[in-house]
Parts: C-alpha cells; structure tokens; sequence
C-alpha cells in the first residue's frame, strides 16, 4: 500500500496503463465464435469498469478538497505548517520511511502482471435482466467500432462485414 498521496497517484496511473494494455492485448485475438466474442466483451467492460473506479479516485486526489495534496507537495519543498527548514522536514520525511521500511521487512516488490493476464482468462458467467433495447444494441455497436476506430486498423473486421 502506496504510504503518500502522490505515490497513491503514481501507482494509479500506472494501473490505468496497464488496465488499458490488458485491453489492448484482448482485443488483438479475434474471437473464434460468438460466445467467445460475448465473453471477450464482458471482459473488456469490467477492465473498463476498473479503470473508471481508478479515475474517479485519481478525480477525487487531483481535486484536493482537503488540501492533503497541497500540503505534501509543499512537505517535499520543505516548507511545513510548523515553518520548519528544509533540512528537519528531509529528516522527518526519511525518519518515516526507515521506520515503514523496518516494520514491512519482509515486504517485495510484486509483479502484478500475473494478475492482469488473468483478467483476459477469467469468463464472468453472464447474465441477463430481461429484454435488451435497441439503444443498448446501438451503444455496444459505437462502443465496438469507437475501440477499433482507436486501435489504428485500417482494415475492417470480418464481423463488421457480415
């Protein structure tokens, strides 16, 4: 777990682009039938249901309603509500993470890569609440043809053309 704000960030901007290579890397297999196509569906819009989660927070930090952020990024100038020096707000700021560093000893750095290539073997088992409008088939389609239209293809997909 990140300890600041700003490494609290940093660690979602990173999922943010991994999320979208999860996508990237899932969209490139063309699925072998309708089912797969369904299913690979389904996992992109929970992969872009994680990424919207990861926004909103990013949203809610770079707002700074509390004035955390403010307050960290002028910590890192060393100027502190205390009006302490630069040189005492160093130290306390390396007495803090001496002090993490000795309670999570056993603490490694994981690769999280193992966890996003799962997201592209898991199937969701899919439900459905009834009837579907015409405007969520329409959605679906723009969403489609928006994420091709991204991916810098020049050559249209097989379904698109049936």
């Amino acid at each position: 777990m990140p300890s600041t704000l700003l490494e609290v960030t940093r660690a979602s901007h990173e999922e943010i682009e991994r999320l979208e290579r999860v996508i990237v890397k899932d969209l490139q297999t063309e699925p072998a039938t309708n089912k797969d196509r369904l299913y690979q569906s389904h996992r992109i819009r929970n992969v872009i249901e994680r990424i919207i989660d990861t926004t909103h927070r990013l949203v809610d930090i770079y707002e700074d309603k509390d004035g955390a952020r403010k307050d960290e990024i002028a910590a890192l100038g060393g100027q502190t509500a205390t009006g302490s020096n630069m040189y005492s707000a160093f130290y306390d700021r390396l007495k803090e993470i001496r002090e993490y560093h000795r309670q999570n000893l056993g603490a490694r750095v994981l690769d999280t890569s193992d966890e996003y290539e799962q997201l592209l073997k898991h199937e969701q088992p899919i439900t459905f609440s009834g009837e579907v409008s015409a405007f969520t088939i329409l959605a679906i389609i723009c969403a489609c043809i928006c994420i091709w239209m991204t991916c810098g293809s020049t050559s249209v997909p097989k379904s698109f053309r049936e």
